[in-house]
């Protein structure tokens, strides 16, 4: 019998700031298998935190260990960090956009880089995601010409594009209207399904929109700790 491992494991972890110029996490323990949702919700003005970049294997911690798919990122080598990468997608805080690359390069860069999948294939997913999120299209011109609204979905289509067996969302939601948020409860519903486990970040507690979304575990930081709500 195949042992089902967590899809991401942080134990013990802390991150201090003098270590990479953020927020602090202290003592920090949090398993996340396969289907499961976690929400954090971070205090206004203390929203960088390195909790999604320590799961994605980005900063080293202080103290402690994470662990993706059963492997410490730290012991694994440069090409093998960024295949298992490759299997993580990623909403940012910020925008996270390879400002010289068009909308729908960025969105299709992992799997052009991370699969053999035939461009024409990785376009079509792209397109099709586009349309459930609500868009004509994924965005043609570059990040910097695209409107804030169109280009969070583009980050949905982006994160969602391929077979993640991670979701890091951080603040998702953020200026996009309320009409779309269904169309993500459902690509979450489907993905979690499938056995991608979700790691949903934000300042304020999102209101469910679908209420066939399984209720994720709820945390909040309280300074640099994470505290089970």
């Amino acid at each position: 019998m195949t042992e089902i491992r967590p899809v991401v494991a942080f134990e013990d972890v802390s991150l201090l700031s003098e270590s990479h110029g953020k927020g602090e996490l202290r003592d920090m323990s949090l398993v996340l298998m396969p289907g499961d949702m976690a929400l954090v919700q971070v205090e206004p003005g203390n929203e960088h935190l390195p909790l999604a970049d320590a799961a994605e294997g980005l900063l080293t911690p202080d103290h402690g260990v994470v662990r993706f798919q059963g492997s410490a990122w730290e012991a694994l080598k440069p090409d093998d960090q960024l295949a298992a990468r490759g299997r993580i997608g990623r909403v940012f805080l910020g925008s996270g956009w390879v400002s010289n690359l068009t909308v729908l390069e960025n969105v299709t860069l992992s799997q052009r880089h991370h699969t053999v999948r035939p461009e024409a294939e990785i376009e079509e997913e792209a397109q099709s995601l586009a349309r459930q999120f609500g868009l004509s299209e994924v965005p043609q011109g570059r990040p910097a010409l695209g409107l804030r609204r169109d280009l969070k979905r583009a980050e949905w289509v982006r994160a969602f594009l391929g077979v993640p067996v991670m979701l890091i969302l951080e603040d998702p939601l953020q200026g996009v209207a309320v009409e779309h948020e269904p169309a993500l409860m459902r690509s979450l519903i489907a993905a979690r399904a499938r056995g991608a486990a979700v790691l949903w970040i934000a300042d304020e507690r999102p209101e469910w929109t679908d209420r066939s979304l399984k209720p994720p575990r709820a945390f909040r930081m309280a300074g640099a700790q994470l505290v089970p709500v």
